[in-house]
C-alpha cells in the first residue's frame, strides 16, 4: 500500500529571471499561433467545463525516494507530445536528466532541481531511451557514459517558454493554464506539499491546506487537465474548494487514481502553485494534432 512509502519530492522554487522567454517572444508566439491559442489581448474564449489529456500520456512512473520530480515532469511532457503527435514515443531516462540538470548547477547530491534548469538541461544535453541509462536510484550521482549525449540533436528544437513572469495576475494565470490545455498544451510547474496531501493518497484529491498545516517540501508535477466543478474538501478543517488541475504524479500507479491527482485553482490564486512552464516544437504543432 501507498501509505507506509517515503514519497519523493525534490521541486526548488526558482528566482524571477527576465530572461525567461514567454508566450510573447516571437520563437514561441509562431508556434502557439499555429494552434491558434488566442492571445492574451484576445477576447475571451469560452472553454469546455473540463479537458483531460490522459489519453496521451505516457505510463505514470515512480520517482522513489529520489528527489527526481523536476526530471520525471520534463520526460512526462516529452513523451506526450511525442505520442499525441506521432503515436509513438521514446521511454526517456529521468535519472539522465536528473543528473544533467545538476551537472548544469555545478551541483552534487540529491538536491532536487530548478524547473528551469531542468529544461535548459534537456535541450542542451537532450535525454537517451532509459534502457541505455536505467532508473536505479542508488545511480543517481553517477556520471552517464559519453554515449548517453548522442540524442541531443533531437531536442535542440525545443523551445520551453514561461507563463508567470514577475507581475504576472493569479487569476490570469490560472485561466491561461486553463486555456492552453483546452488547446492541447500541457504545463509543469510546483507546488508546496503540506501534510494534508496524503488524504490524497487513494483517489488523487489533494485538499487546501487548513491554518497550521505542516509543510512536506516542494513538489513539481504536470497539469494535464481541468475540471471547473470538481469539489475537494479538507478532511482536517471540512473546508472546500472548486474547481482543479488534473495532476500526472510521479509517485507510482498505486498512488491517487492510477498515479494521477487533483490540485484546487485555489493552489494557483494563493501563490502555493507556480513555476508554470510548457515546451513546444514546430515538428509537433505542424502534425495538426493540437488545438481546440
Amino acid at each position: 500500500m501507498f501509505e507506509n512509502k517515503k514519497i519523493g519530492l525534490g521541486w526548488l522554487p526558482d528566482y524571477p529571471d527576465f530572461r525567461d522567454y514567454t508566450e510573447d517572444v516571437p520563437q514561441v508566439k509562431e508556434m502557439i499561433e499555429k494552434i491558434k491559442v488566442p492571445s492574451k489581448e484576445a477576447k475571451t474564449l469560452k472553454l469546455p467545463s473540463s479537458v483531460d489529456l490522459r489519453q496521451w500520456c505516457s505510463p505514470v512512473e515512480d520517482q522513489e525516494s529520489l528527489g527526481s520530480c523536476t526530471a520525471h515532469a520534463g520526460v512526462g511532457i516529452v513523451e506526450y507530445f511525442e505520442r499525441r503527435a506521432f503515436g509513438k514515443y521514446i521511454d526517456a531516462s529521468r535519472l539522465f536528466l536528473y543528473k544533467t540538470t545538476r551537472n548544469l548547477l555545478k551541483w552534487t547530491g540529491d538536491t532536487g532541481a530548478f524547473l528551469r534548469t531542468t529544461m535548459g538541461a534537456l535541450v542542451l544535453f537532450g535525454v537517451p531511451p532509459e534502457e541505455y541509462w536505467p532508473y536505479n536510484i542508488a545511480d543517481f550521482d553517477k556520471e552517464p557514459p559519453a554515449f548517453c549525449y548522442a540524442f541531443a540533436q533531437q531536442y535542440q528544437a525545443i523551445r520551453y517558454f514561461r507563463h508567470d513572469p514577475p507581475g504576472t495576475d493569479a487569476c490570469t494565470l490560472m485561466n491561461r493554464i486553463k486555456l492552453f490545455l483546452a488547446f492541447g498544451i500541457p504545463a509543469m510547474f510546483g507546488f508546496t506539499v503540506y501534510s494534508s496531501i496524503y488524504q490524497a493518497n487513494n483517489d488523487g484529491l489533494i485538499p487546501y491546506p487548513c491554518h497550521g498545516e505542516r509543510i512536506l517540501g516542494g513538489h513539481a508535477v504536470v497539469a494535464v487537465g481541468y475540471d471547473d466543478n470538481l469539489e475537494i474538501k479538507n478532511k482536517n478543517c471540512n473546508e472546500k474548494t472548486k474547481g482543479a488541475y488534473l495532476i500526472r504524479n510521479s509517485w507510482g500507479t498505486n498512488w491517487g487514481n492510477s498515479g494521477y491527482g487533483w490540485l484546487p485553482y485555489q493552489y494557483v490564486l494563493s501563490g502555493l502553485a507556480r513555476d508554470w512552464w510548457s515546451l513546444i516544437k514546430n515538428e509537433w504543432v505542424d502534425t495538426g494534432k493540437f488545438g481546440l
